[in-house]
């Protein structure tokens, strides 16, 4: 059970990590990592259908082919595997559209050891195996990561969807903030900042998302989806694969594999604090599980 309680926390509280340069990134941003009616699943690579629409009507499209939901939960199995840690659990995620997102960490019989929700403005880890729990600042979690990365995009990148860091939402306004290369069936939107960080966006012929590379420096975080079914007529991604690298290193691998996913069912996010439980800064938290 140590063992199980020191991969657990090290892995899903990794927020910080400093990666041979220094850029402080969070597999965190695999908080993916963490980090997500009728069912038909689909081929698992891009669709063959011709892009027919011009640059502009394309990405238009693409955004409004985004998943729309109030509420989201599904089940999902974690399986990470980085150059010295292997985990699996099973994970519980709930979510409310531009509110929260609540994970609960269950990788023993269903047995919930971690509870993980964040917001708009504040993050807050319920820690049962060591009675702790943290209630912080978003913006603390924020200022770790080499890009303003906020809840928003968070909530987009585990939805397939396109996003501009620091930003509430994409509009077909966005438009010309992105440099667009398109083929047959395949087109990319790529997006950079003026610390050099570099977002990429590929979308197919049906007008889905298919990955987000997110880049800075040397190191590169790629989210791929794949595994398609229809949710309430729109399509879902059963499998995301998270992929960290720095120069030609694998520094971690993440697979999300959902079954179950439900949008628009009554959700409610409990996050009462035990009896007896201690209160600690977010820091101290992450400095207790920090990976040597």
């Amino acid at each position: 059970m140590k063992q199980l309680k020191t991969n657990c926390l090290v892995i899903l509280m990794r927020i910080q990590v400093t990666i041979n340069s220094g850029w402080k990134t969070g597999v965190g941003i695999i908080f993916a990592v963490l980090l997500v009616g009728c069912k038909s699943t689909l081929n698992t690579t891009s669709s063959s259908t011709a892009i027919t629409k011009t640059e502009e009507a394309f990405f238009t499209s693409v955004l409004d082919n985004a998943l729309r939901f109030n509420t989201l939960s599904a089940r999902l199995n974690l399986d990470f595997s980085g150059s010295q840690q292997e985990f699996s659990s099973r994970v519980q995620v709930k979510m409310r559209y531009n509110d929260r997102i609540q994970l609960s960490i269950q990788p023993l019989l269903g047995i919930e050891v971690l509870r993980i929700e964040l917001s708009n403005d504040s993050i807050k880890i319920l820690d049962r195996l060591n009675k702790r729990y943290v209630s912080d600042n978003y913006n603390k979690l924020k200022n770790e990561l080499a890009i303003d990365f906020n809840f928003q995009n968070l909530q987009a990148l585990l939805t397939n969807r396109i996003f501009i860091p620091g930003e509430s939402r994409v509009s077909k306004n966005h438009y010309r903030q992105f440099r667009v290369r398109k083929n047959n069936n395949t087109a990319e939107f790529q997006w950079k900042d003026s610390n050099g960080a570099f977002l990429t966006f590929l979308a197919d012929g049906e007008e889905k998302l298919l990955s987000t590379k997110i880049e800075h420096e040397n190191q590169k975080l790629t989210f791929e989806y794949s595994r398609f079914q229809t949710l309430n007529n729109q399509l879902f991604p059963l499998r995301m694969t998270a992929l960290l690298t720095s120069g030609n290193d694998i520094q971690g691998t993440a697979i999300l594999a959902f079954s179950t996913p439900e949008i628009n069912s009554p959700l409610t996010f409990d996050f009462s604090i035990p009896s007896g439980f201690s209160r600690v800064a977010l820091e101290q938290l992450i400095n207790s599980f920090q990976m040597k």
